[in-house]
């Protein structure tokens, strides 16, 4: 059990390096909490509970890294991505193409307005954002952080 929780450990530490490098911060994914969640449940309930030192470190880190899986954006030279134990990230070179496509709003229920940003990579790869904030200044953010290498087009939301 020591060897796994200084791995996780390890893992919590280098994902909090990471997210620290964070300028533009994509909208959290709950999902992720949730499974995490359910899984602590499962876990701590199954094996006895929290009886010693060790299980309670050890579900503690889980979750901690399950809230931090959910969070992702852009850095200064790269795209950090949400949903994996060991931060996925992606050097700007590989992105060729921006798509921005705003999310319809039911303006009783939500107050933010939100939008897709899609970021096609060269191995024709698409991998998509959700970021709060219109159209237009989520597209001048991204244009200051790519500047005119990347073509970034408006399109609809399908």
């Amino acid at each position: 059990m020591l060897i796994l929780n200084g791995i996780l450990a390890f893992i919590a530490i280098r994902n909090v390096g990471v997210e620290s490098q964070l300028e533009i911060r994509s909208k959290y994914r709950w999902g992720q909490l949730v499974v995490a969640g359910l899984l602590v449940i499962w876990g701590a309930g199954t094996t006895g509970g929290l009886t010693n030192f060790g299980d309670l470190l050890f579900w503690s880190l889980f979750m901690l890294i399950n809230i931090m899986m959910g969070t992702g954006g852009i850095a200064t030279h790269k795209l950090i991505l949400p949903g994996a134990w060991f931060r996925r990230t992606i050097k700007f070179e590989e992105i060729t193409g921006i798509e921005i496509a705003a999310i319809p709003t039911i303006p009783a229920i939500e107050k933010k307005t939100r939008v897709i940003v899609k970021f096609i990579l060269n191995s024709h790869r698409e991998i998509s954002l959700v970021f709060n904030g219109t159209v237009t200044t989520v597209q001048a953010a991204l244009q200051a952080k790519f500047g005119q290498r990347v073509a970034i087009e408006i399109s609809k939301f399908e």
